[in-house]
């Protein structure tokens, strides 16, 4: 969630689980690297398995921990596609997947 703080025009954001995610992309290769110098295995296969799990924990992030979007009425009589989201005071226009030209309201 992100709030202004009072004392500047800045914005503080709480850590989120695609933080962590980020974080932990490069730890595996770092961590293959280590084992791979300081043991007697061979380095490329050893950082070449830890490209792989890093690999995957990329593709939980883009795919299993996908972010959710807000979804507006779909059914009934007068229902569009289309919500109206008000955010920090500005009205934004949030489509679905099929709408074209994805327009966020004037600051």
């Amino acid at each position: 969630m992100r709030t202004r703080t009072s004392h500047s025009d800045s914005i503080v954001s709480e850590a989120t689980r695609y933080d962590a995610i980020l974080a932990t992309l490069p730890l595996p290769l770092v961590v293959g690297a280590a084992v791979g110098a300081l043991s007697p295995l061979p380095i490329s296969p050893v950082v070449g398995a830890s490209g792989l799990v890093s690999a995957a924990v990329l593709a939980y992030g883009l795919f299993v921990a996908t972010p959710k979007s807000a979804a507006g009425p779909t059914s009934g009589p007068g229902a569009s596609a289309e919500t109206d989201a008000p955010i920090d005071g500005v009205t934004t226009r949030v489509r679905d997947d099929a709408g074209r030209n994805r327009r966020r309201g004037s600051v």
